[in-house]
């Protein structure tokens, strides 16, 4: 009965999918094109690398909205940095080191000051959203040199830079979740903290290492927007947020037993990508595509809640 009742829970988000796919291929010939195709998966980038960020902090029974603020600092940190002729390769140690202390900073003031994550995350958001902005001054900046130009217009196999980098990423990061010792202790951390901590895991250091986990993929999914994009616009990945929180919550709907996985989290931003550029063919206004993807957080999110009976768990 209850292997019934999850596999029935599974039904609405994948026929959404289905329902949506197919309206696209009708009312837009050009849905299905190899060039829109590719379109999409660049787009499904700035989704499914911070969207993974987020579900390795929610499965360790957290949540992190400063993850836009700090794609926006290490961005504009990198421009800036090689603008001032810092090696490239020095440049991408120095953002990556500062993107993962600014979500370890979350993991610590959620854990020492028993801070609620969302409170948390939501003022380090802002302060990171600021600090984007005194570093641009608010302004679109792009970097100089040809080393960001050249992984642009990188192309192997006929896929862009971008595409490979989101595609490794995704491979690495389901082999950490499902194939090591931190992933299994990670999923621990979320499932049962109390029987997680008998076993003589440190449950607290274990958050803080999902944390900074997602501090890393932002900087991959910062490096993803300098170089697509030939610069970095003022909070880009700010409007973006919704999409990745759909992302995750998409890719929980779809798992059997409800349980946040890597996986869920990149076929949820496939299908994020999907959906606004689908829309965006038919003509409807952004405006509504945000109406449609916030209606569609509440139903999966509803849907997920009911299966589980809240919004993280891990039986």
């Amino acid at each position: 009965m209850t292997k019934k009742r999850i596999q029935s829970t599974q039904i609405l988000p994948i026929g959404i999918f289905v329902v949506c796919f197919i309206i696209f291929s009708l009312f837009s010939h050009s849905f299905l094109s190899l060039y829109n195709m590719k379109s999409v998966m660049e787009l499904v980038t700035f989704v499914a690398l911070p969207a993974m960020g987020l579900a390795i902090v929610m499965l360790t029974g957290y949540f992190d909205l400063s993850f836009v603020g700090v794609i926006g600092v290490s961005s504009v940190l990198m421009i800036e940095l090689v603008n001032a002729g810092v090696p490239p390769v020095l440049v991408l140690v120095i953002a990556l080191i500062a993107s993962v202390l600014m979500e370890a900073l979350n993991g610590f003031l959620i854990i020492r000051f028993k801070i609620h994550p969302w409170l948390c995350t939501i003022a380090t958001m802002l302060i990171y959203l600021g600090l984007e902005k005194a570093v641009s001054k608010g302004d679109y900046i792009s970097p100089q040199g040809e080393f960001f130009n050249a992984v642009r217009f990188s192309n192997i196999l006929g896929l862009s830079a971008v595409i490979w980098i989101m595609i490794i990423t995704v491979l690495i990061m389901i082999v950490i979740m499902s194939k090591t010792t931190l992933g299994t202790y990670l999923y621990a951390t979320g499932g049962n903290r109390e029987a997680a901590k008998k076993v003589g895991i440190n449950v607290d250091k274990y958050a803080i290492i999902a944390y900074s986990t997602a501090g890393v993929l932002s900087w991959v999914s910062s490096f993803c927007y300098v170089s697509q994009l030939s610069g970095y616009p003022p909070e880009a990945a700010y409007i973006n947020q919704l999409e990745v929180i759909l992302a995750v919550f998409f890719g929980m709907a779809l798992s059997r037993k409800g349980v946040i996985n890597i996986w869920g989290a990149f076929l949820g931003a496939a299908y994020v990508g999907f959906l606004a550029s689908g829309l965006g063919l038919m003509g409807v206004s952004s405006y509504w595509i945000k109406l449609v993807e916030g209606l569609l957080v509440v139903f999966v999110i509803l849907g997920t809640s009911m299966k589980n009976g809240s919004l993280v768990q891990l039986d």
